[in-house]
């Protein structure tokens, strides 16, 4: 019987997430009509592209929501054994939504290299000022680039115009996408992090580990109790000194403020205990919207791949150099071990363990030397592949 009800609560909820996606696709149909002339909302429709940048976040929301809500569906689907997959009235629903979304799909498609046989896409390895042949409508137009795109018939098409035209704006929407990715995968992590541990799980915890707990059931860790005895200590020996000094007169009131003061203390001491499992959990929380992030947005990580390769390659050789000699000495350098150490002693308070000694001594002796091996693999694998120059200009600068 309860398996039952959760059955059908999965069920309802698959429903309520393929209506809303059904009407979102419909507000999105709605925008076509009105102000594209039915065609694909894009910068080459009737609407120009005026009209479009002030469409292109309702746009992009809308898809955003359809695919969380599709993903819902999916799950439900998989997750209620009750489920008729040969449903008429959700798959009419599914075909509509995809006839409206289907065509948007391409868009990010389009800003990915072409593939040989529909292979699986990988990292673009080009150079903006490669001067090897490419497509013609993926082919980089660049001064560096050989003789024959520059003889005057070519230059002189409107082909050849609108080759330079189109490259520049997916070159564009490259940059635009990859740099909000990265800021999205960045923030909304950290601020799922923040917010699920100040709002959430601190609360919570504080709640039932501390306050409805007894006194003698709250737990204190070895840390923070000797913190807490040195600050009942300090307070004794306040009161103490007001005893003395007859500011504060002994009896029954004098007594039971220090007690309260006492008390206060201990929970402090308890809910600061707590700080392991809070981080421990928030953490988890954020790691958890990370890779939904790399899921749900597998093309525009993709896309931001390529963008960074593509600007790392058109660096000089020299910064090239530079950026990894910068990175091996900070992270495995014969210096680096202070580091290592200080992020480790970190990361033991921040899930509120005891620091051990032996394992940082360990992980400091082992993981740097491993790090090392996998950073010379690279750049013996790729840096002198895609950049011999700068792999020369590397191995001058360590000797």
């Amino acid at each position: 019987m309860p398996w039952n009800r959760v059955n059908q609560w999965v069920e309802r909820r698959s429903l309520v997430a393929l209506e809303s996606a059904y009407q979102r696709a419909l507000k999105i149909k709605a925008i076509e009509d009105k102000h594209f002339g039915g065609q694909k909302i894009s910068p080459a429709a009737v609407g120009g592209k005026s009209v479009y940048d002030y469409f292109q976040s309702t746009l992009e929301r809308e898809l955003l929501q359809i695919r969380f809500d599709l993903t819902q569906v999916r799950l439900g689907n998989f997750l209620n054994l009750q489920t008729n997959p040969e449903n008429n009235n959700i798959l009419e629903t599914l075909k509509a939504i995809e006839d409206i979304i289907g065509k948007y799909r391409l868009d990010l498609g389009e800003l990915l290299p072409p593939l040989p046989n529909n292979q699986t896409p990988n990292l673009p390895n080009t150079n903006l000022t490669s001067d090897k042949p490419r497509d013609k409508d993926n082919q980089i137009i660049s001064p560096a680039t050989s003789n024959k795109f520059f003889n005057f018939q070519q230059e002189l098409t409107p082909e050849y115009e609108q080759t330079v035209i189109k490259q520049l704006r997916t070159l564009r929407q490259q940059q635009r996408i990859a740099i909000r990715f990265i800021l999205i995968i960045i923030l909304v992590p950290l601020s799922v992090q923040v917010i699920s541990r100040n709002f959430i799980f601190s609360p919570v915890l504080n709640y039932f580990g501390v306050d409805r707990a007894k006194i003698s059931e709250v737990y204190i860790s070895q840390e923070i109790g000797e913190k807490y005895l040195r600050e009942f200590a300090r307070l004794q020996e306040i009161q103490e000194i007001k005893h003395v000094l007859g500011v504060a007169k002994a009896g029954q009131e004098s007594e039971e403020n220090f007690r309260e003061q006492v008390q206060e203390l201990f929970r402090e001491a308890g809910y600061e205990s707590q700080d392991g499992w809070k981080n421990l959990l928030s953490d988890i929380t954020g790691l958890i919207a990370f890779i939904a992030i790399l899921v749900f947005g597998r093309q525009q990580l993709a896309i931001t791949r390529a963008y960074v390769s593509r600007y790392f390659l058109s660096l000089n050789d020299i910064t090239k150099a530079f950026i990894f000699i910068l990175f091996t000495d900070i992270f495995v350098g014969f210096h680096s071990a202070e580091g290592w150490t200080v992020i480790l002693e970190t990361l033991f308070r921040h899930f509120g363990w005891r620091e051990n000694i032996t394992f940082i001594s360990l992980f400091v002796a082992t993981v740097p030397v491993i790090l090392d091996t996998i950073f010379k693999l690279l750049i013996f694998n790729y840096l002198t592949r895609k950049s011999p120059t700068a792999a020369t200009i590397l191995e001058k600068m360590n000797q």
